[in-house]
């Protein structure tokens, strides 16, 4: 487990800060952005910079080599 501070201040222990993004465990300042069925994006909820999104799997990966075929086409659709 790792302990992080959010950009309001409160500190919460997690053993992934993505994964707990999208399970809905963290709840990021300014609200989803936009969520499909398998990704989520927010803005950064330690350093929230204005016009900068985190688009993140929801499923735990450590590279996007490890997206299967319609995580792919989830992405590029969301991009697009």
């Amino acid at each position: 487990m790792r302990e992080i501070t959010l950009s309001n201040g409160k500190t919460v222990e997690v053993e992934c800060l993505s994964c707990a993004l999208t399970s809905g465990e963290v709840e990021p300042d300014g609200g989803v952005i936009v969520e499909t069925e398998y990704f989520h994006a927010h803005q950064d909820v330690a350093y929230p910079i204005k016009g900068l999104v985190i688009l993140a799997s929801k499923r735990h990966i450590k590279c996007f080599d490890e997206l299967n075929d319609l995580e792919k086409v989830d992405y590029i659709n969301l991009l697009s």
